[in-house]
């Protein structure tokens, strides 16, 4: 049996069919893709600013000096609070005299707070 010309192949309706999936599931990739890409930019600047806390928190340690630590700053792009308050001692606590020092880092175009660091040190 011979076929027809008009049976044999694809027609203009099908092809579009197949091309407008393609595309709609491209823009679908597309997106996923750049969802993945952002994430991964805002994971890169929350480390960034873990490891200025700890720098920070590491200067702190250190004893009073010409470094010394100031309250607030500024590095590529993320701005830093630094303060350290006096801790009443309660009846529980050995006596010591404590300080409670806090670094917060926070993304400079946004103002959203990435990094937020607390801890009890020996008072000065």
């Amino acid at each position: 049996m011979i076929a027809r010309d008009s049976e044999t192949g694809f027609s203009l309706v099908e092809t579009l069919v197949a091309l407008a999936v393609i595309a709609g599931m491209a823009g679908i990739l597309f997106e996923a893709v750049a969802a993945n890409a952002q994430a991964a930019s805002g994971l890169a600047r929350r480390r960034e600013a873990v490891m200025l806390a700890q720098s920070l928190l590491a200067q702190a340690a250190m004893p009073p000096g010409p470094g010394e630590l100031a309250e607030k700053g500024e590095w590529n792009g993320l701005a830093w609070r630094f303060s350290r308050r006096p801790i009443a001692v309660g009846a529980r606590d050995s006596g010591l005299p404590l300080e409670e020092v806090r670094i917060d880092v926070i993304a400079q175009p946004g103002g959203r707070r990435l990094v937020s660091v607390r801890t009890l040190r020996l008072d000065r």
